[in-house]
């Protein structure tokens, strides 16, 4: 009986079970701290901005507050993107890992599904239980202007005018990024975080020097067109993209050539 070596429905669920059940405490435990960071910082912000609110007067969110839960948002994926290959950090869970009865594809899929799909949706729920914590906390606080606690207005960010091109950067710019730190886990299982921080910090370092010796070689850039926002939008969205799927790519061929020794 021939069965399909690259993928299976079936046996690509179980991996996918396999892989939210078996290390489940850790799960949590990730997910309980995103959750302490933004609870931490949406109270302290709260906390701040009500001391000194008015009853009666309208309550404006920050633009800023929400630029550094954006930040917030970009360090965290980039963090669990780094243990995307955690289970290959000792020889023993090496050894496990590329011995489980499934296909590489269906292996790195799964993987890639965890710290992908499941962290933005973990990120949303952990990000709405710190926005509840907040407007408990403070209209316990602050009794007299708690009609004026509210929850951060995200619907204004979705109903904006440029609501469609923002989403779009934001989410090729979090792909483009999360997917370095796939790449770096994959050929760094050990300490990827840490490592892959210094070879971005090398290449970025090695791309400003290459553009100040041509600075010096021509004297000046000179534009030779104009890029509207719409257009830089598109060049930017179509860019990280493009990168991001290389990246992941290349991630998953390396990850197939992994051997039961790290020879990295």
């Amino acid at each position: 009986m021939r069965t399909n070596q690259f993928f299976d429905v079936r046996r690509f669920g179980m991996m996918c079970r396999r892989e939210l059940l078996e290390p489940w405490k850790t799960h949590l435990l990730r997910f309980v701290a995103c959750y302490a960071v933004l609870a931490v910082i949406l109270v302290g912000y709260g906390m701040e901005t009500y001391n000194h609110l008015s009853p009666g007067t309208p309550l404006e969110y920050s633009h800023a507050l929400m630029q550094f839960f954006m930040v917030i948002f970009y360090v965290m994926g980039m963090l669990f993107a780094s243990s995307f290959m955690e289970r290959m950090k000792t020889k023993t869970g090496r050894i496990a890992f590329l011995i489980t009865p499934a296909s590489a594809f269906e292996k790195y899929l799964s993987r890639w599904l965890l710290v992908t799909v499941v962290f933005i949706v973990a990120f949303a729920i952990a990000f709405g239980l710190a926005d509840l914590t907040k407007v408990l906390v403070c209209r316990m606080l602050y009794s007299n202007v708690a009609e004026q606690i509210t929850f951060v207005p995200w619907s204004e960010v979705f109903t904006h005018p440029y609501a469609g091109w923002r989403l779009g950067v934001v989410a090729s710019s979090f792909c483009f990024l999360q997917s370095l730190f796939v790449l770096g886990s994959v050929i760094w299982p050990k300490n990827a975080w840490i490592k892959t921080c210094a070879a971005l910090i090398v290449i970025l370092l090695l791309h400003v020097q290459a553009v100040m010796v041509v600075y010096q070689v021509r004297g000046s850039f000179h534009r030779g067109f104009y890029l509207t926002d719409e257009d830089m939008n598109c060049l930017v969205i179509g860019v990280g993209i493009v990168w991001a799927v290389f990246n992941w790519t290349l991630a998953y061929f390396r990850f197939k050539e992994s051997e039961i020794i790290n020879r990295w």
